[in-house]
């Protein structure tokens, strides 16, 4: 090669160098500043209505939630994917050029937007369908049971979370006993990587059993925290849930479900989970079944919803092992 048609890489340096610090002066000047997001909270603070939601996009950006500890806040790991059915109005605060216009068009009627620094806060009057019943909220009010061959045993103990099938003590002393506080419970915990994976991992030291339970629960799948209904098949029996419910808006069953910790989490044996089954019936009408695979991540199943009274779900499966299943069952209809 010739020395005309030769190019010493060192007179690039100083190239490569104006480009990164180009680059980082970008990249820098799109960073919001805390008090940018104190800003748009405190805004959306003085107009704020009961049944509102409040979050945040993008996901990454960790330092919004600083500025969301006492607000209704949801977690939202991908706007295009985002179920705002609960909510009439979403307060939505964006930075990185991440903002309202990439949510579900069909979910959105009409957007107020505000800017504070480099945060844009958007105020979404939300369309589409609305969520009439929500079973998780509604889980004090729901009649479970266990089914085995012709027995059929009521889970009615209450502990606060969740309905539990066996109570050891008598109902004064294990409500005495979970009024201990939680960190002195904990103290007494001799497998601490139970908690992990048990809904309420103090409960048996209370005569309860941590897993033939059915409770409230918040847990990550898919890479969030998200809340549900935790929903512990048990080989060789039933698990029957009634769900009374009021909604005669609500035009379809949707249920968003997930096998938790054991079928997310890498390790080096393979998953003992076996297929658990979900049936669903209002009165006489059978709503359809789905079987439920062990597949990480969030999955949705939706049922026209016909018949009346109390929606009854029920869950078997043949082999209970790391089955963890959370749930999150809504009833849901036009606006």
């Amino acid at each position: 090669m010739s020395r005309a048609g030769f190019t010493n890489p060192w007179l690039l340096l100083p190239l490569v160098g104006l480009a990164a610090g180009i680059a980082l002066a970008v990249q820098r000047a799109r960073v919001p500043a805390r008090a940018d997001w104190q800003a748009a909270a405190e805004a959306l603070r003085a107009d704020l209505q009961p049944g509102d939601g409040v979050t945040w996009t993008p996901y990454w950006a960790g330092e919004a939630r600083l500025v969301l500890h006492d607000l209704p806040a949801f977690h939202l790991p991908d706007p295009a994917e985002a179920d705002l059915a609960r909510y009439d109005r979403v307060w939505l605060m964006g930075a990185f050029g991440v903002d309202a216009d990439d949510l579900p068009a069909d979910q959105v009627a009409s957007v107020d937007r505000r800017t504070f620094g480099r945060v844009t806060l958007d105020r979404v009057q939300v369309a589409g369908e609305k969520v009439y019943a929500d079973l998780r909220a509604d889980l004090e009010a729901v009649r479970v049971s266990r089914v085995r061959g012709a027995k059929t045993e009521a889970c009615d103990f209450w502990d606060g979370i969740g309905w539990h099938c066996t109570v050891r003590r008598s109902p004064d002393d294990t409500r005495r006993c979970l009024a201990t506080p939680i960190a002195q419970q904990l103290r007494r915990d001799p497998r601490p990587g139970r908690r992990l994976i048990e809904p309420n991992p103090w409960a048996r030291h209370c005569g309860l059993d941590a897993w033939i339970n059915v409770s409230r629960d918040v847990r990550v799948i898919g890479e969030a925290p998200r809340r549900c209904v935790w929903y512990h098949p048990r080989a060789g029996e039933t698990v029957r849930l009634e769900w009374p419910v009021d909604a005669p808006k609500a035009e379809r069953l949707v249920v968003d479900y997930g096998f938790t910790d054991p079928v997310t989490v890498a390790r080096n044996t393979p998953s003992k989970v076996q297929p658990a089954t979900l049936t669903a019936r209002r009165g006489d009408a059978a709503l359809g079944a789905r079987v439920i695979e062990a597949a990480p991540g969030w999955h949705r199943w939706t049922a026209p919803l016909t018949g009346a009274g109390p929606v009854v779900l029920e869950l078997t499966t043949t082999d209970h092992r790391d089955a963890h299943l959370c749930i999150d069952a809504t009833l849901r209809g036009p606006r």
